[in-house]
């Protein structure tokens, strides 16, 4: 059996871009979505949308962009 897990989160990043984010992540998951939350400045937030089999992986890498918040989490289990 395998486990998928919905996240939705908000990423208040530093110097990036949606397209960036989008880029870095779409190998870790499906159903991605990333949008921009108010008017591009240095730092931004961006909700993020997506389903994956390690949300660890997808956490740790956004990391490197700015800090996780507002993070939700729906587990689903699939055969």
């Amino acid at each position: 059996m395998i486990t998928l897990y919905v996240l939705d989160f908000v990423l208040h990043a530093r110097n990036s871009s949606p397209k960036a984010i989008r880029n870095s992540l779409a190998e870790f998951g499906t159903d991605l979505t990333v949008a921009e939350c108010q008017e591009p400045q240095e730092h931004s937030n961006y909700k993020i949308s997506m389903v994956t089999e390690d949300p660890t992986l997808v956490f740790d890498l956004c990391s490197q962009f700015g800090r996780i918040r507002s993070v939700k989490i729906q587990e689903n289990s699939r055969i």
